[in-house]
C-alpha cells in the first residue's frame, strides 16, 4: 500500500528513541513523509529525503505538534510518540480508517495494559479524564489522552488548536466533538518507554482535569 498521501509528526525532548522510531516509519509506511520535531539537543544520524527535522521554538508537546503541523502538505497527518511506547505498524490500520471516513482515529491503550508499560496511578489518571471528557461532551472514546493518532490535515486544521503542553489531546478530542467530526478508535500495543519517563504527575493530571471544563466555553 501506498503512503503517500500521509505525514508522521513525532515530537520529542531527548528521546534516544526517537530516531528508530522514524527509521520504522519510513520503512513500514512506504511514500509516507516524516517529521521530527525537537526540543532541546539532539543528534540524528539518520537522513533520507523523507525525512525532515525541525528545531521547536518555545516549549510543550502541544506548541511542537502545532508547529509541525504548518508544514504538512498530504492529506493525512499522524501523530506518534518517540519514546518506543507504541507499534509503527497500527499506523497502518488507522491510515486506512481514516481512507474509509473516520475524521480523526485513535489509538487505544487500555484494552490490555501491563502496570509495567503504565504504572497504575496513572492508568487511574488517565480513565478519570477520559471518562470526565465522556460525560461533558457525550463521547465515546477510551484512551483520550492516546499519543498515537491518525486524521485528516483538514480536520486538524479546521480545530484552531491552542494547547501549548499535554492538554493537546483533550483539545483535539472535545473540537472533533464539538464539530461533529467522526472520531474512532482501534485497540493498540503499548510497550515499556525507552528512556526516562516523562508521564505527567499530580499538577498535570489536574491541569488536564480542569481543562475538560475550560473548553465547554470555548
Amino acid at each position: 500500500m501506498d503512503y503517500s498521501d500521509a505525514t508522521v509528526i513525532i515530537p520529542i525532548k531527548d528521546e534516544p528513541a526517537a530516531e528508530q522510531v522514524a527509521r520504522e516509519a519510513i520503512a513500514r509506511l512506504k511514500g509516507c513523509k516524516v517529521i521530527i520535531i525537537y526540543k532541546g539537543s539532539a543528534e540524528f544520524g539518520f537522513r533520507h529525503r523523507d525525512l525532515r527535522l525541525i528545531k521547536q521554538t518555545g516549549s510543550g508537546k502541544g506548541n511542537a505538534v502545532i508547529q509541525a503541523a504548518k508544514y504538512v502538505n498530504t492529506g493525512i497527518i499522524c501523530f506518534i510518540d518517540g519514546d518506543g511506547t507504541y507499534e509503527v505498524g497500527d499506523l497502518k490500520k488507522m491510515i486506512a480508517m481514516v481512507q474509509d471516513g473516520t475524521d480523526m482515529a485513535l489509538g487505544n491503550r487500555m484494552h490490555n495494559i501491563s502496570e509495567k508499560a503504565m504504572p497504575g496511578y496513572i492508568q487511574f489518571g488517565n480513565n478519570v479524564l477520559t471518562a470526565t471528557g465522556n460525560i461533558l461532551y457525550g463521547m465515546k472514546i477510551h484512551d483520550s489522552q492516546t499519543g498515537l493518532r491518525a486524521m485528516r490535515t483538514d480536520v486538524f486544521r479546521s480545530l484552531g488548536l491552542k494547547e501549548n503542553h499535554f492538554g493537546i489531546e483533550s483539545e483535539m478530542n472535545i473540537k472533533c466533538r464539538k464539530n461533529h467530526y467522526k472520531i474512532a478508535e482501534m485497540p493498540t500495543k503499548y510497550h515499556v518507554r525507552v528512556g526516562v519517563s516523562k508521564q505527567f504527575k499530580l499538577v498535570d493530571g489536574l491541569k488536564l482535569f480542569l481543562l475538560n471544563f475550560k473548553l465547554l466555553f470555548d
